[in-house]
């Protein structure tokens, strides 16, 4: 694969892993697309993965930084209380067992295009949701076990391509009554665990890739880093300011045109 192609896989990675726009849907539509670069693409996603962990991770290393301190007992940000490390692997508790369970139904959405067409256009309807429930007042030190279990099961939906990870469980935090900052906080805190499982799941793949295409794939890794970054902060001063909408039509009109072209 040449650099160019890497850094364009990179690029769109890094834009859909954060903007509620779902990745795994993009990737299906480019698979979809361009057939003869299927096997390419999925090597280099968990190199991609690894960027966009670097972009979370980085872009939320205070609040990372925070929790760890909260989980040696050594807690110095009222914001951040122990009970938040608990809280966050509470949440990921749901989509490790849906997608344990349903792994061949998931798995067969993937060569879907029609699956991909309404999955996108139930995002657009959670983004919609999302936009309505922008008035929530709870703070960080009033979640509860009860709100990680729900944002826990709008992470589990986002293993269908199509739906958003990000824009489901954004919307799930917002619509339980928590104010827009905190709620954009504690869906991309969540999103650290489940992206190092994505990853993990082929590092095997690593090596060869490296031996392979070295330049291509650290190229690939630092866009999908970068990008990464900035859709994090585009999303952040979104969910801020209750611009959820322009996100909304985006997955609305790449679902009623992937309806049309699966079916045609």
């Amino acid at each position: 694969m040449g650099i160019g192609k890497a850094i364009a896989l990179g690029v769109l990675q890094g834009l859909t892993e954060f903007l509620p726009v779902s990745s795994s849907g993009h990737l299906v539509l480019v698979q979809h697309m361009f057939p003869e670069g299927v096997r390419q693409a999925l090597a280099f996603d968990v190199c991609l993965h690894f960027g966009t962990l670097l972009a979370v991770v980085w872009y939320f290393r205070a609040d990372l930084r925070a929790l760890a301190l909260a989980a040696a007992g050594r807690s110095q940000d009222a914001r951040y209380p122990v009970r938040w490390v608990w809280l966050l692997a509470v949440a990921t508790i749901p989509a490790a067992v849906v997608g344990t369970l349903w792994a061949r139904r998931i798995e067969a959405a993937f060569g879907s295009v029609l699956a991909v067409g309404l999955a996108l256009l139930a995002t657009a309807g959670l983004l919609w949701i999302g936009s309505r429930c922008l008035g929530g007042r709870r703070g960080p030190a009033e979640l509860g076990v009860a709100d990680a279990v729900i944002v826990g099961f709008f992470q589990a939906a986002a293993l269908v391509p199509g739906i958003s990870r990000s824009g489901s469980t954004i919307t799930g935090a917002l619509a339980r009554g928590i104010e827009p900052d905190t709620a954009a906080r504690f869906a991309f805190l969540m999103s650290v665990p489940a992206i190092a499982g994505a990853m993990l799941e082929n590092l095997r793949a690593v090596g060869s890739l490296l031996e392979a295409d070295g330049t291509a794939v650290v190229a690939g890794t630092l866009a999908a880093a970068v990008t990464g970054w900035l859709a994090i902060e585009v999303m952040m001063r979104a969910v801020r300011v209750g611009r959820l909408l322009p996100f909304a039509l985006y997955c609305g009109g790449l679902g009623i045109v992937t309806l049309v072209v699966g079916v045609v």
